[in-house]
């Protein structure tokens, strides 16, 4: 039987609404970089660093591109300290930098490549592990371009789907491009 007795919870797990630094005058760091002070600068990549790896990890699912683009951020925000309009917060400017980068990255990536495994006499070099029950790692190669008989049949499809596709409404024209485009 379980006791009855609740477990008491943990103050750390509370939710604590954000606040900045009080002795801290994120404004007046930023008229100090602006003037030229490159260490004032070295506050806001210590305090958002995380912040801005986080946010990027759940865009892209990858840590290393989710470091790069923090990095990068930081990098377009300091080289574009002058556009900062001082109404605003420094975390959204930030975050909105991050955000746009993140999502050229994105973009980047639906560029689609086309792969065959590549049989060579190496593989077994690959593994790194003798006895690998796995077997020999696959190398990736980009394959060659498509043959022409498979542009001119592409280029028909688009012409269909081109003509096919003025027949609809606007409004189902939208929607069609919007699901598959």
């Amino acid at each position: 039987m379980r006791s009855a007795a609740r477990p008491t919870t943990v103050p750390a797990l509370r939710m604590i609404p954000r606040q900045s630094d009080p002795g801290v005058d994120e404004a007046r760091l930023i008229r100090e970089v602006k003037g030229g002070n490159v260490d004032s600068f070295d506050y806001f990549v210590r305090k958002y660093q995380r912040r801005m790896t986080r946010l990027a990890y759940r865009l892209l699912r990858d840590s290393g591109e989710a470091d790069c683009a923090a990095q990068e951020s930081f990098l377009r925000a300091y080289q574009n300290i002058q556009d900062f309009r001082e109404g605003s917060t420094f975390e959204t400017w930030l975050t909105r930098i991050c955000i746009n980068w993140c999502k050229d990255r994105l973009k980047r990536r639906r560029l689609i490549f086309y792969f065959h495994q590549a049989a060579g006499a190496d593989r077994d070099s690959d593994s790194g592990r003798e006895g690998d029950e796995k077997g020999p790692r696959d190398t990736l190669v980009a394959a060659e371009d498509p043959s022409p008989e498979r542009r001119a049949v592409s280029r028909e499809i688009r012409q269909r789907l081109q003509k096919a596709m003025e027949s609809l409404s606007p409004r189902q024209k939208s929607v069609f491009v919007l699901k598959h485009f």
